[in-house]
């Protein structure tokens, strides 16, 4: 979710296009869910537009490496940090693995600043299919980002209603941990509607 805030901040400062392309490099490719490498073969230019609603929507590694490489990995890793004052860990950049805390934050400045951000929310609405944090909720919209690697699942959005509220789950190997996350997430729906 922040390399996406990070391409919609630098669009709407004028720097970048959402019709600009990138190219797609072989080192960019990584197995997973998402189109990107099924739609485009290396060498293609790949709209951002796209990449930004594969990396969301899907939660494809291709596109985000894509849209990483692009910035530069250093670059990325100085900007995302400004969504949060929670210092990212090494981990985030070797395994990505993400903290509850810079999580809450990122999800929590997407909060206050959804103007910036209508698209985004969009895509995030759209997310999963209606898994994770969403599958057992039906009656009130939920913008949140899913992801899944080397044995951690996580989930964390925010979930509109007559009170909105900010959400995370954080798992590591843990068996059936997307049915953990909808069953935490229906708890606190129903603890808080």
């Amino acid at each position: 979710m922040p390399i996406a805030m990070l391409y919609y901040d630098k669009i709407q400062e004028g720097e970048l296009s959402i019709d600009d392309t990138i190219i797609y490099t072989s080192d960019c490719y990584e197995e997973g869910a998402g189109t990107t490498a099924y739609t485009y073969s290396v060498g293609s230019k790949i709209p951002i537009s796209f990449l930004i609603e594969q990396s969301i929507v899907n939660s494809d590694n291709t596109a985000i490496n894509i849209l990483i490489k692009n910035l530069g990995y250093n670059n990325c890793k100085t900007q995302i940090a400004n969504y949060s004052d929670t210092e990212l860990s090494e981990d985030f950049f070797s395994s990505n693995i993400i903290s509850a805390k810079y999580a809450y934050n990122v999800v929590n400045y997407l909060y206050e600043n959804m103007q910036n951000y209508e698209e985004l929310i969009t895509y995030l609405e759209k997310s999963s299919n209606g898994e994770y944090l969403k599958k057992y909720i039906s009656d009130y919209d939920v913008a949140h980002k899913y992801g899944s690697y080397n044995g951690c699942v996580h989930d964390y959005g925010i979930v509109f209603g007559e009170s909105t509220y900010l959400i995370g789950v954080f798992t590591k190997n843990i068996s059936n941990a997307d049915e953990l996350i909808a069953k935490i997430s229906l708890d606190v729906s129903d603890e808080i509607f």
